[in-house]
């Protein structure tokens, strides 16, 4: 690696390290986050060797992203709800193996029922790990309006979900 390419690298890593950490643990266990984590930082050193990373946060939350994606891809054969060292086999006799599928498909067509403006904060920020503050700026809104447009987008996921969880996990 050149000297130019570590100092950017360092950089980076001291600039987006904190809040990178913090999105990949939320989504998976520290060992596996760990490795995910390795993953990204080795992939940026390759990447700053080969190309101008004009946003390289949103680059990293993209590797991240598609690492974290690529982690639950092979994970996915057996949920952990259907394993049975997790559930007695009795709790799930009722629950069909696509489940998961099943559910995914009913999460996207409920995200697909909110307004477009609702529709699109949710995606940017719950999906895409953009913050709530770099959303009203490239949209040109006060960051109040972006709160509220989760806000409401939220509140209807639950609403519309709430039937479906009741019905695969029980309810509350």
């Amino acid at each position: 690696m050149r000297y130019s390419t570590t100092v950017r690298w360092q950089e980076i890593y001291a600039r987006y390290r904190s809040e990178l950490e913090a999105f990949v643990h939320s989504r998976i266990d520290d060992e596996e986050a760990r490795d995910i984590l390795q993953d990204v930082w080795a992939a940026l050193s390759a990447a700053l060797e080969n190309q101008q990373l004009d946003n390289p946060r949103a680059w990293l939350y993209r590797v991240a992203r598609n690492r974290l994606t690529d982690r639950f891809r092979s994970q996915s054969s057996r949920p952990d709800f259907l394993d049975p060292t997790v559930v007695d086999q009795e709790e799930v006799a009722d629950v069909p193996y696509s489940a998961p599928r099943d559910l995914r498909e009913e999460i996207d067509r409920a995200i697909d029922t909110l307004p477009a403006k609702q529709r699109e904060v949710f995606i940017r920020n719950a999906v895409r790990g953009e913050t709530l503050r770099e959303i009203a700026a490239d949209l040109g809104v006060p960051l109040k309006t972006v709160i509220s447009r989760k806000g409401y987008a939220r509140q209807r996921l639950r609403d519309l979900l709430q039937e479906l969880y009741d019905d695969y996990f029980g309810p509350e």
